[in-house]
């Protein structure tokens, strides 16, 4: 598995509502300790302090003030271009589609701009594939990273992760 998969994998995990999981299984903390990226695996400790330093209810509480409740931080990437316009449908259904021609349909009942869904899709395709997905999306995820830091969230460190790794994806395409 290639860093960035690791690392957009673990992403889509940690984006997820909170699981009681994290907190009794060693294995989050040595995924963190896998990352080569120094700066990536320090924003992910950062969100691992704070995951182990609030009670669960309160972890459960802020993510969904955070991404449930605050249309200006929403999961939902089309969300930040579309709003609730008619075009996000459209969005919505090529979306669909690149899945399907990636070899990688969905399965899920979410929809398929939430961003921990599009980042386990690029932690499974194949590397230019994933990096054209996070392109699409990268404004989205800017913004998302703004919004969350604006309101000192947490969070901030998982996306601030993402986007050093769609830069170093970006960087070391140019390299090669």
């Amino acid at each position: 598995m290639d860093e960035h998969q690791h690392i957009l994998g673990l992403a889509s995990l940690l984006l997820q509502h909170p699981e009681t999981e994290w907190f009794t299984d060693e294995q989050l903390k040595e995924e963190i300790n896998l990352i080569d990226d120094q700066l990536t695996k320090m924003l992910f400790r950062q969100f691992y302090h704070y995951l182990h330093s609030v009670p669960f209810h309160e972890l459960c509480a802020n993510y969904s003030f955070t991404f449930d409740f605050n249309e200006k931080t929403t999961l939902y990437l089309t969300h930040y271009l579309f709003g609730e316009n008619p075009d996000r449908g459209k969005a919505l259904i090529k979306l669909k589609k690149d899945y399907d021609e990636a070899g990688l349909p969905l399965k899920s009942n979410e929809l398929p701009d939430f961003l921990p869904l599009v980042l386990e899709f690029c932690s499974l395709a194949p590397a230019d594939t994933a990096q054209k997905m996070l392109m699409v999306h990268r404004r989205a995820i800017d913004q998302l990273v703004k919004e969350l830091s604006a309101i000192d969230s947490p969070y901030q460190f998982i996306l601030q992760a993402c986007v050093e790794t769609i830069e170093n994806m970006i960087n070391k395409q140019k390299a090669s």
